[in-house]
């Protein structure tokens, strides 16, 4: 910044007006205007080459002894000129004022600022430990001097100075902040395996058969507690809450299969398509059956009686198979129905979950649940206005217990028919032997 000046002037005398140079020099921390007026035979030509080519320039240069030095106050209102001088660069004045004007502002900024920055650097050789407040009150310093720069109302040498200083402090508050980070991590691990240890035990006893679920939920709360208070990474954090979202998720699936109106519903799907698995096995049986009879008909090496036997053989066949056929369409009605049923009462579930209704858990728990994680508590009392399941097309009868569960009541009592005719066989061949 430019803070030197020198020009040629006039001084009124008594006689004529006499030629003078005239040098004006800034100090802008001071706001003082400093004159010096080279009279007689110092107003040179030799001279003024010096001022206006170096010292104007920021070259230091030595001043005769008796030259005249005059010192004010700059002012907006006042004039630059000493008094009694006129000169007939005016222009040039009255710019030079405006520019040092904004050069005293400028630097009263900085001062300012250097002068603000002086003291957040005392309260950050104050601190021991980090500190999370010291921190953002030297980014709300920064923010008010690059508002500055951006405005260009700061010169660059100001704004090396006040970035230099601003950064050493933002150094300073980083090596507390990483050796803070240190200890906080450490304790940070010392809790995620403790929680993580208490953790597995449970996801243990949720894969057991028999274990007592309402207490595993009622220990997760009390983890999920333990986990929402303790100091943890971000990381660690996340990956403990995928855990014991899981962990509840899956306690939940276990109680709500286990005694609900929803978990007999999927217990009496999967036992239909077992018999309907076993029908079919049944039917595909029979059917082998009926088309080694129909094949034997007929083969001409059999007596007229073996084939008539054969043909009410196959008749009896193809009926067990229609009452069977007839049996399985029914199972795969039921099982559809069923099915649907199933789908609506998720859809049900669903819907509550979205609509966020508040849950609550069923008598035998008695707890508050509103800290567990999301979409992982469900109301019993949701589950219990799921309709009652139909059982008018079950499937289980009193043979299933002696693993004849494929055949129905009627299949039953075809086969006895069929005992019947093969012991009038065994009479009709003993009449023909005699």
């Amino acid at each position: 910044m430019k803070t030197k000046i020198a020009f040629w002037g006039t001084k009124e005398t008594e006689n004529t007006p006499e030629k003078v140079l005239v040098a004006l020099q800034l100090n802008p921390s001071a706001n003082k205007l400093t004159s010096y007026i080279f009279e007689g035979e110092l107003a040179t030509n030799e001279f003024s080459k010096i001022l206006f080519e170096q010292w104007q320039k920021g070259v230091d240069i030595e001043f005769p002894p008796n030259t005249k030095t005059e010192e004010v106050a700059l002012s907006a209102s006042g004039t630059l000129l000493p008094e009694g001088i006129t000169t007939s660069n005016k222009e040039l004045l009255s710019r030079t004022q405006t520019e040092w004007i904004f050069i005293v502002l400028s630097t009263k900024l900085y001062q300012n600022y250097q002068a603000e920055l002086d003291e957040l650097q005392e309260k950050t050789d104050a601190l021991v430990t980090y500190s999370k407040e010291m921190w953002e009150n030297m980014k709300t310093f920064w923010a008010k001097v690059q508002a500055q720069i951006n405005e260009h109302n700061l010169f660059r040498e100001h704004q090396n100075t006040l970035k230099d200083h601003t950064n050493e402090l933002f150094s300073q508050l980083k090596k507390l902040r990483s050796a803070q980070d240190s200890q906080f991590e450490e304790e940070a691990n010392l809790n995620y395996k403790n929680i993580l240890e208490k953790l597995e035990v449970l996801e243990d006893l949720t894969e057991k058969t028999g274990s007592d679920f309402h207490q595993i939920f009622e220990k997760l709360k009390s983890l999920q507690l333990q986990f929402k208070n303790a100091k943890l990474t971000r990381n660690l954090r996340s990956k403990l809450w995928e855990r014991i979202d899981l962990a509840f998720k899956k306690v939940k699936s276990k109680r709500s299969t286990r005694g609900s109106a929803e978990g007999r519903l999927l217990r009496r799907i999967e036992g239909l398509k077992g018999a309907i698995d076993r029908m079919e096995n049944s039917i595909f049986r029979d059917n082998k059956d009926l088309s080694s009879q129909n094949h034997k008909i007929n083969s001409g090496d059999v007596s007229q009686l073996e084939n008539q036997l054969r043909e009410v053989r196959g008749k009896l066949i193809q009926e067990r198979i229609d009452s069977k056929n007839k049996k399985l369409k029914d199972m795969y009605n039921t099982l559809k129905d069923l099915e649907k049923k199933h789908t609506k009462n998720l859809e049900k579930i669903e819907n509550t979950k979205n609509n966020k209704i508040p849950e609550t858990e069923n008598k035998d728990s008695k707890t508050n649940t509103s800290d567990t994680p999301d979409n992982i508590i469900e109301t019993e009392k949701t589950e219990e206005k799921i309709e009652n399941l139909t059982t008018k097309e079950k499937t289980e009868n009193k043979d299933s217990k002696t693993n004849t569960s494929d055949t129905p009541d009627n299949v039953i009592e075809t086969e006895k028919t069929e005992e019947k005719i093969e012991n009038l066989t065994e009479q009709h061949l003993e009449e023909e032997e005699e």
